[in-house]
């Protein structure tokens, strides 16, 4: 009574010092007594010091729990080192330590080594309380996906409990399931059709979804054929309906027709099994039409109970919806195909004298002559076909050459119309050249015997600007306006030309393309453009004054001076006036000239420049759509090509798709029929 008052390490304490006094002494049992104590405590340093001394068989225990001491003293590689060279034969020791190095690497961020340690502990002991919860929580931690559903099905397989089958079938539905192989999940889901028929009823539904438009669907209708054939697995509404939405997809020509037919006895088989009388018409009906299209395929016994199933089904079932969509299905891929369905439908749809089973008879009616019809059209595909590549090759080849004649015809508009306004430029330079010099010697008329010498040079420059401003305006100017608005009409002519030349070109193409498909418009634009910038250029023109007489040449300078010294000697006013005079009508006056010239031109440089760029836009919307056209007119060639070469190297893929019309067309038929028929005659049929 007075030990259990005691605190533990002192009733401890005692025992040691009574077992010390023996001749054989072991005190391994309580040195880890000692040690399991102290750690409880939290004297982690002290238990690490009982359980260093302990080397029996308790030694791989008491190493494990000096690293247990050691993480809680944050020494998480000194605690690492310790479980790593334990060595035991203990499940669970070794499941304890694999545990604890998972929480270390945890700790420390090093997940991929924390995975491992998790993976090696479900491996190693799954039973070991809260392994796998761990594992899934870390998994999920982590969204690793692969290994949480790896995880879950495996403890479903394991366990067969209700939670884990839940668990999995949350992440199937989450969508992480699809990148698994079908095959992974066959051992889970044959385990719930044995164990659980509503959970391999979710799991089955939740992979179907995931699986639906992979690459894998194929695969997955396989595997889920297999397992419900080979269980007791039956009478499933939702599993039913799963396959009635597969059968209208494999049938629909999306896939090849060799691995349908592959599929379909052991699909179909499937399918009867999980349905029942109440909902077995379209499985029946399925399985009639696909026996009547690809006969001995099926199992004898599977066809006579899709017979009798059909036989006591009373429905009312309205499939003329679903009629109208087979037949624009077929029309589109004929169209497709350069076929031509020649039946029309409207007549029917809009009988309104008829009852609606006697319309949905007749659309079948209808739709069978059509698929007839393609069938015979069938050896004219690939004519139809050659001769659509041949159409189009010429078109191509026409249009191409239009596309170089266009380009070469903008280069030579371009040419045509900068140089007409060059011509126009070149007629106004070569007047300026000639009349600037002679107006400029004509002002020297207002030299008089008695004009101010002084500032006679002044008077002289301003009277030679005044000259040449009044010719700008009075003179040049009309005339560049008048001869820009005969350039403007000229180019009007020569672009409206061009415009006449597209619209030929659209015509014709538009003929053989057997379609208005082509406008190709040019930009006007371009010369409304023109025309607002010569009236803003032109209305305005202001040029500065030339320093026509101050520039300051020798005989210049030394006239100026001249005048300034006689200026006052007036017996000299006639000498000098006529030596002035004759000083100005000497001069050349070219680099005054080429000044203006240069000055006049200057302010209508932006037109002059926007030429080429303007014809081009001119033409940019009917090359584009040229080039555009040819794009498309090509790539259509190439799919022709390719559609040819495939009907040539597999003449039944045309075929194959009318087959699977055909059983789609059967279904309907089946289940009109149904409608109307009594059992007793179903075998005539």
């Amino acid at each position: 009574m007075d030990n259990e008052k005691r605190h533990p390490i002192n009733v401890l304490g005692d025992l040691f010092f009574a077992e010390q006094k023996k001749d054989l002494p072991d005190l391994s049992m309580i040195r880890f007594a000692q040690g399991e104590a102290y750690y409880h405590c939290q004297d982690f340093e002290a238990a690490i010091f009982k359980w260093e001394s302990i080397h029996n068989e308790l030694e791989p225990w008491a190493r494990k729990n000096m690293a247990d001491a050691y993480i809680e003293l944050d020494l998480l590689d000194t605690a690492e080192n310790i479980y790593q060279t334990v060595t035991t034969d203990s499940l669970i020791l070794n499941t304890e330590i694999t545990l604890q190095l998972f929480g270390l690497y945890f700790a420390k961020g090093r997940f991929s080594e924390a995975n491992q340690m998790i993976q090696n502990a479900v491996q190693l002991n799954p039973d070991y309380p809260n392994v796998t919860k761990l594992a899934r929580a870390f998994y999920e931690n982590q969204e690793d996906w692969n290994r949480a559903i790896e995880l879950a099905a495996n403890e479903a397989i394991r366990t067969k409990s209700n939670s884990w089958y839940t668990t999995l079938n949350t992440y199937i539905n989450e969508g992480h399931a699809k990148y698994h192989d079908p095959a992974f999940f066959a051992p889970v889901i044959t385990v719930q059709a044995q164990d659980n028929l509503q959970q391999f009823s979710n799991t089955v539904a939740g992979l179907w979804v995931n699986y639906h438009n992979q690459n894998t669907y194929h695969t997955w209708l396989h595997t889920i054929n297999d397992i419900i054939i080979e269980n007791a697995v039956e009478n499933d509404n939702r599993l039913s309906k799963l396959f009635e939405g597969s059968f209208i997809e494999l049938i629909d020509g999306m896939y090849d027709l060799t691995e349908v037919e592959k599929m379909m006895p052991m699909f179909l088989k499937a399918w009867q099994k999980v349905s029942n009388v109440n909902n077995s018409l379209f499985v029946s009906t399925a399985i009639l039409s696909w026996n009547d299209i690809f006969p001995e395929t099926l199992n004898s016994k599977i066809v006579e109970k899709a017979e009798s199933d059909l036989s006591k089904v009373n429905h009312n079932t309205d499939i003329f919806r679903e009629c109208i969509e087979i037949f624009q299905s077929i029309k589109n891929w004929a169209e497709s195909n350069q076929l031509a369905v020649g039946e029309d439908i409207e007549w029917i749809i809009d009988d309104v004298e008829i009852g609606q089973h006697e319309l949905t008879t007749n659309l079948l009616l209808a739709i069978r002559k059509s698929i007839t019809s393609l069938l015979e059209q069938q050896e004219k595909t690939s004519l139809l076909l050659s001769e659509s590549i041949e159409k189009d090759d010429d078109i191509l080849a026409r249009m191409q050459g239009s596309i170089h004649q266009l380009e070469d015809l903008e280069e030579e508009k371009v040419h045509v119309i900068a140089e007409a306004y060059n011509n126009i430029k070149e007629e106004i330079k070569t007047d300026l050249q000639k009349t600037i010099p002679k107006l400029i010697r004509e002002s020297s008329e207002i030299i008089k015997e008695d004009s101010d010498f002084g500032k006679i040079h002044l008077d002289v420059n301003n009277e030679m600007n005044k000259r040449i401003d009044e010719y700008l305006n009075n003179m040049i100017i009309p005339i560049f306006i008048r001869s820009l608005e005969d350039w403007l009409a000229f180019s009007q002519v020569e672009l409206s030309k061009c415009q006449d030349q597209m619209t030929e070109w659209a015509d014709g193409f538009n003929v053989l393309l057997a379609e208005e498909k082509l406008t190709l418009l040019c930009d006007f634009q371009i010369i409304d453009d023109w025309k607002r910038d010569i009236d803003r250029m032109t209305s305005s023109v202001n040029i500065e004054k030339e320093n026509i007489l101050l520039r300051r040449t020798p005989s210049q300078v030394l006239l100026k001076g001249a005048g300034k010294l006689l200026g006052v000697l007036p017996k000299n006013n006639a000498i000098l006036a006529n030596t002035y005079k004759s000083y100005i009508q000497n001069e050349t006056y070219e680099e005054t000239a080429n000044s203006i010239t240069t000055k006049f031109f200057k302010q209508f440089e932006l037109l002059e420049k926007a030429i080429g760029r303007d014809v081009h836009i001119f033409f940019r919307e009917p090359l584009s759509i040229l080039k555009q056209t040819v794009d498309e007119l090509d790539e259509k060639v190439e799919s022709n090509k390719v559609d040819l070469a495939k009907l040539k190297s597999n003449p039944e893929l045309f075929l194959n798709r009318l087959k699977l019309f055909e059983v789609k067309l059967r279904q309907y038929e089946w289940i009109n029929y149904s409608k109307r028929i009594d059992r007793e005659s179903a075998e005539k049929f």
